[in-house]
């Protein structure tokens, strides 16, 4: 029985078609649905995702990534305020995984704040992408942006509000 895709409530394309952040496929927390992640993880194979990098602290459906064929990689982040560490891990990890055929996927659980700040840190490097300007893409597509995402990547949360009312947070691509 094949499984219908469906797009994830909260993604950002920060690379389209190599990488995206999101929530946990089949939403956070409570809120999570088996239906739901499973239909999610078929929208990402959709989309050419061949690895998802976990970040949150549990190790949630990586046995759903091993089941579905899709690699992954586990890098546990309490939030944003305690990623630099993983950060530099994710980062060169990232530059490698990407240079591969196929996209990769970086997920949080409903607390995305790291994953835009790892996105957004992966933009500005390969693409020279303002971290101000990719935050702001970030948080339009829905994904946490907050104090601790801004001092992760040194930019003032002011500079990603203000882009977010200019309606200058809009997608482009990198």
């Amino acid at each position: 029985m094949s499984v219908k895709e469906q797009e994830p409530k909260r993604i950002w394309w920060a690379r389209p078609g190599k990488l995206c952040g999101l929530e946990r496929p089949g939403g956070g927390g409570r809120s999570h649905r088996p239906e739901r992640r499973a239909a999610e993880i078929a929208y990402l194979m959709g989309k050419g995702v061949r690895l998802c990098i976990s970040t949150m602290s549990s190790r949630h459906n990586l046995g759903a990534y091993e089941e579905a064929g899709l690699a992954w990689h586990h890098v546990p982040v309490e939030s944003a305020a305690r990623g630099a560490e993983a950060l530099e891990e994710l980062l060169p990890l990232l530059r490698r995984e990407l240079r591969r055929r196929g996209a990769v996927a970086v997920h949080g659980d409903r607390h995305t704040d790291f994953v835009a700040a790892v996105c957004a840190a992966h933009v500005h490097e390969a693409r020279g992408v303002d971290p101000a300007e990719a935050l702001a893409r970030a948080a339009a597509a829905g994904l946490t942006v907050n104090g601790y995402t801004c001092a992760l990547l040194g930019v003032e949360p002011g500079e990603v509000d203000a882009l977010m009312r200019s309606g200058d947070a809009g997608e482009r691509p990198h």
